[in-house]
């Protein structure tokens, strides 16, 4: 036991401080819902400013750790309070990669002030010693502990004793009652992110002493943090504390031992993140979601330039490219590097961009490529060397998407952090990769002529990657255009509503991670092979952030921002000479991506050159939303039932069934004891007051909740335990109430994934291509239920920029797309005018009886629910209180007490049926 309690102390020590520095993250991400990334960027500024007074200015260290903690950090907080809040319509992806940015623009200040060798950071508390418990301690570490212990005591005191600090905890889950209290949201979210950054000033200061001040260095550090926070489940405060201990003791030990024990060499820097990625796996999957089902997301206005355009673009561009070796050969290495880049970004372009997903370890995979062809390049020629190096990622890409199959968002984004960085760590340095030594694996060029065109010369090799990026370029070009790209693009915009049209989306993240690793690993694999060797410090894990980064912010089409991300990621450098260039670029790129919010809010294309690039490719001007002959309505009864074709006879089965339904959250009982039944051809209604636990059947009906007692059946069959994926390839359907729609796609290709997203379903195969009949078929039913619900002449135009209205009916008419043979509609007639409801509902009795389908309808238009249910059931406070027919239902007391308003009588002067399975309810008030 003596040989492991002076680390046991030390661990104690940095542990507390690890832990205060949660504390501080968990606080800012509970109020704001924005994980910052760069935490351990506001301890390094902190840390900054206390070297600059303190060293370069002689300060007294109390003064300056005062000014830093006091002045410094409050107004970082300020500032971090503002892009918080600029962030708050933006997608998770913008929200990672804008406080990504802040890490990417510290790392290049400190190299800006301090660029060849970065001083050391001074201790400035006690270095005396006292002996405890047989330990020599440092007063140093004992300030550490005591300071990071009261801090984090004195927290959650204020959150559990002071008005403020209980204001500041209910600001997380609804700021609305927050605000009708009398208190400002804004200003609550504003002084946690001013102690926020203080803690993590603090945490700055004390792990700062006898470490670089790089910029890098500390930031590093601090990630240990979100080991911490995941402890807590990014949730609980004195479990984060409790979780920087562990980490802090973990670290200790295991550092203890790196020296002598080969396998965990490495480990200690990585070991938090290896902690965090236990605890992303292990913890339950409610303590991960998002806070609520839906999300309100600014709509960005996209646009592509006609085919002609985009042709005579591209074959320029193939053109100056092939005419680098002539006109620039003194560069044609930096030329090579760009090409290389360019498929990098293609590769991670079609994760973040596309699929909605992100990864900052995208590095790590080109590093299995290049050691993978290193090792394979030494026993068989240098093209199944380069085709085996591309394959052996996909397996590992497979790995990384486990996270991405459970989380998304930041808990994704901190995942693979962690995996990038225990893979630069621990892995790198094995046999299995790069090794030891400083000058890595041999990774040879071909030798190959061609045409009298050597390919292992600088200039025959140029060619070779001009050739194979053309190929990337190709592919990722025919991904977009295919199922798989439509997919993607439905995942990045609405995940729910592609699982709840058929589409397993696990199985659509774990391709696209498979095949963005085997891109990036194909590109490390030709960055080995331009350098001769594939050496680890070439695919450092934090350039996966500027990779990222870069990403985001070159809004231009596929594949153009991948050549405008390469050129300023490799080309610009070798051109612009200077100390700084890098550094510089860096900056820039970091601040570019800080901002990024403010890049979303609009179009990226200026009007004009909008028209002018539509008048030289042959394009005629588009309509817009709001543009004179759009419809609003759907097409009159008549119409629609000329129009439609019957899909499917009448099911032989009982349509949906729900016997004993309760959902509870905590000691709540959202929904209690709720049975229904939503029969083949007819419309059953489900009403009842706001609250009363309609959507929430809903959504245990459709997998998107898992009831806690009770069953739910689909033709018979217990479906309880599938998901929402499962049930709709069983029939099921749905529309939400607040509409789930693919903002950044067409009408059209809306109304296609309808019926594309469950012919997809849980097969890989299914997912990567479709059939010629497949095709046929999707047009057809495409056809049919714009008309049907009278949005053909809107077909072409952007769903995110379309009015509330008919949003809805693209909705409907994805879910009549379908090869649904239930459907649940919730709210539908929501954001239609009187007329528009009343043509709305003969659209939907022709649809029952024309294609025999079911509809179970949570409506608040009673005359709609008059005309068009067959049955009812109400709901009041997640229980049942009446099933009937709508005449039936007009006539009970009860319901009218609930519901539609009236007086409550005793229930022994009720005339409602005896179907009516409750106590009276009293008025609402």
């Amino acid at each position: 036991m003596n040989d492991f309690l002076p680390f046991i102390v030390i661990g104690l020590a940095t542990g507390a401080v690890y832990g205060l520095a949660g504390i501080g993250l968990v606080l800012t991400y509970k109020t704001s819902g924005i994980f910052n990334f760069g935490y351990g960027a506001v301890a390094t500024l902190v840390a900054f400013c206390f070297y600059f007074l303190n060293v370069d200015h002689g300060w007294p260290w109390p003064l300056a750790a005062a000014v830093s903690l006091l002045v410094f950090a409050p107004s970082l907080g300020l500032v971090l309070e503002l892009l918080a809040r600029s962030l708050g319509g933006a997608g998770e992806t913008i929200k990672v990669v804008a406080t990504v940015g802040l890490i990417l623009a510290v790392s290049s200040v400190g190299l800006l002030w301090h660029p060849i060798n970065p001083p050391t950071f001074p201790h400035f508390l006690p270095q005396d010693t006292v002996r405890l418990v047989g330990v020599n301690v440092t007063w140093e570490e004992i300030i550490l502990f005591l300071l990071s212990a009261v801090a984090a005591a004195g927290l959650y005191w204020f959150f559990r004793s002071v008005r403020f600090g209980i204001v500041m905890r209910g600001v997380v889950d609804n700021h609305e009652l927050v605000s009708m209290s009398g208190d400002d949201p804004v200003l609550i979210r504003r002084w946690a992110w001013v102690i926020g950054s203080v803690f993590a000033g603090v945490a700055g200061l004390l792990l700062a002493p006898s470490h670089d001040l790089d910029g890098v260095t500390l930031t590093t550090i601090v990630f240990a943090a979100f080991g911490a926070a995941a402890i807590g489940y990014f949730s609980n405060l004195p479990l984060t504390f409790a979780g920087g201990l562990v980490v802090g003791i973990a670290s200790s030990l295991v550092d203890k031992y790196s020296a002598t024990v080969t396998w965990i060499g490495g480990l200690p820097p990585a070991l938090p993140f290896v902690i965090l990625f236990v605890a992303l796996i292990v913890l339950p999957r409610r303590l991960l979601a998002q806070r609520r089902l839906t999300a309100v997301l600014s709509t960005r206005r996209s646009y592509r330039a006609p085919v002609r355009i985009r042709l005579t673009t591209f074959a320029i561009a193939i053109v100056l490219l092939g005419l680098v070796p002539t006109i620039q050969s003194g560069h044609i290495a930096v030329w090579s590097s760009a090409l290389i880049n360019i498929m990098l970004f293609l590769s991670l372009g079609l994760l973040v961009r596309r699929s909605g997903q992100i990864s900052l370890c995208h590095l790590a995979f080109a590093a299995v490529g290049a050691a993978a062809f290193g090792h394979f390049s030494a026993s068989m020629p240098w093209l199944p060397a380069l085709v085996l190096a591309t394959l052996v990622a996909i397996p590992v890409g497979a790995l990384i998407s486990i996270p991405a199959v459970r989380v998304s968002g930041v808990f994704l984004a901190l995942a693979t952090l962690g995996l990038g960085i225990l893979a630069e760590q621990v892995f790198y340095t094995r046999d299995f990769m790069f090794s030891q030594s400083a000058l890595g694996i041999e990774a040879p060029r071909p030798v190959f002529s061609l045409g009298g065109l050597d390919l292992s010369s600088d200039k025959g090799f140029y060619y070779l990657l001009l050739v194979i990026t053309v190929l990337v370029a190709g592919v990722i070009t025919a991904i977009g255009h295919g199922r798989l790209g439509r997919l993607l693009e439905a995942l990045a915009d609405s995940p729910l509503a592609l699982e709840t049209h058929g589409t397993t989306s696990s199985v659509l993240k774990v391709i696209v991670f498979c095949l963005t690793a085997a891109i990036a690993s194909l590109a490390g694999a030709l960055n080995a092979m331009l350098f001769h060797f594939g050496v680890g410090t070439y695919y450092p894990s934090f350039s996966s952030l500027t990779l990222v980064a870069l990403v985001v912010i070159v809004t231009i089409g596929d594949p153009w921002y991948a050549l405008v991300a390469a050129v300023g990621y490799s080309v610009l450098p070798a051109y612009i000479t200077g100390q700084n260039t890098s550094t510089v670029l860096n900056l820039l790129f970091g601040l570019g991506a800080a901002t990024a919010a403010w890049g979303t809010r609009g179009g990226v294309t200026p009007a004009r050159l909008q028209t002018l690039l539509n008048r030289l490719g042959g394009r005629s001007a588009p309509e817009t939303p709001d543009a004179p002959g759009a419809p609003d309505i759907p097409v009159t009864a008549d119409a629609a039932r000329q129009q439609s074709s019957p899909r499917r006879e009448a099911p032989a089965g009982d349509g949906l069934t729900v016997r004993g339904l309760s959902v509870r959250f905590g000691g709540v009982h959202a929904v209690n004891g709720v049975t229904l039944r939503a029969r083949p051809g007819a419309v059953t209604g489900l009403i009842g007051p706001n609250g009363a636990g309609k959507t929430t059947t809903f959504n245990a009906c459709s997998g998107l909740l898992r009831p806690s007692s009770g069953e739910v059946l689909l033709h018979g069959t217990d479906v309880t335990g599938e998901g929402p994926a499962s049930r709709a390839r069983h029939g099921l359907g749905r529309t939400f109430q607040r509409t789930e729609l693919f903002n950044s796609l067409t009408v059209r290709q809306n109304v296609a994934l309808g019926r594309e997203a469950s012919l997809a379903g849980a097969n890989p195969l299914t997912h990567l291509v479709g059939s010629r009949r497949a095709n046929r078929v999707i047009a057809r039913v495409v056809d049919e239920s714009l008309a049907l619900t009278g949005t053909t002449r809107i077909a072409d135009l952007q769903v995110g920029l379309l009015p509330i209205g008919q949003r809805r009916l693209v909705e409907l008419a994805r879910a009549l797309a379908g090869p649904f043979d239930m459907l649940l509609l919730d709210e539908p007639s929501s954001g239609l005018d009187g007329h528009e409801t009343e043509q709305f509902g003969q659209v939907l009795r022709t649809v029952v009886r024309e294609r025999g389908c079911g509809v179970l309808l949570v409506e608040h238009d009673m005359t709609l629910v008059r005309e068009i249910c067959d049955y009812l059931y109400v709901l009041d406070f997640g229980q049942p209180i009446f099933e009937g027919t709508p005449v039936q239902m007009e006539n009970s007391d009860r319901v009218r007490s609930a519901y539609l308003g009236g007086v409550a009588v005793p229930v022994d002067a009720q005339d409602a049926p005896s179907t009516d399975r409750s106590a009276p309810l009293q008025p609402r008030r």
